[in-house]
């Protein structure tokens, strides 16, 4: 028989200085809250964009990922997005700030906005070590704060039952 992870836990291996009935409280919300999102994955409730063009076309591409991330989320769509190969240039403090499409508001404003609404800006893994080089000017690049790396099967997971599209 397969367990069931949604089940309530009756027990839980905690240090004694934990209080056991909150560690218990915490652990169901969490599974509650991992079931739900799986919920709403399985229901196309989520949406990936994946950014793989850089600054080759002046950030247009860009700029229309972030501006579609931003409708995701503002439609209450569990929505990530993921830089990857060129994509990750816009990872970088200061790349997305001369970017300023007709029609649309400046990239980094985009970007900002996307993450106030609570959405996640992830960097792939790989590319951070290979894209962070120093640039040009023989110093390092920072990475915008709001961005975190993670690897494929973190991208993977979340485009289970989802709907994602590539700029």
């Amino acid at each position: 028989m397969i367990p069931d992870d949604t089940a309530p836990v009756s027990e839980i291996d905690a240090p004694h200085w934990i209080d056991v009935d909150h560690a218990i409280q915490q652990q169901i919300y969490g599974q509650q809250a991992k079931s739900a999102a799986k919920s709403d994955r399985q229901a196309g409730r989520s949406y990936v964009v994946m950014l793989t063009s850089g600054c080759s076309d002046g950030g247009k591409r860009a700029t229309l990922a972030f501006a579609t991330a931003c409708a995701a989320v503002s439609l209450d769509l569990d929505t990530i997005v993921f830089l990857i190969g060129d994509g990750s240039h816009w990872a970088y403090e200061g790349n997305s700030e001369p970017v300023n499409e007709p029609g649309f508001p400046p990239l980094s404003e985009l970007m900002d906005v996307f993450a106030d609404l609570g959405g996640e800006i992830y960097i792939c893994s790989a590319c951070e070590r290979v894209c962070s080089v120093p640039g040009e000017d023989s110093r390092p690049r920072k990475r915008r704060q709001e961005i975190r790396p993670q690897g494929l099967a973190t991208v993977l997971s979340h485009m289970i039952g989802a709907t994602s599209v590539t700029f």
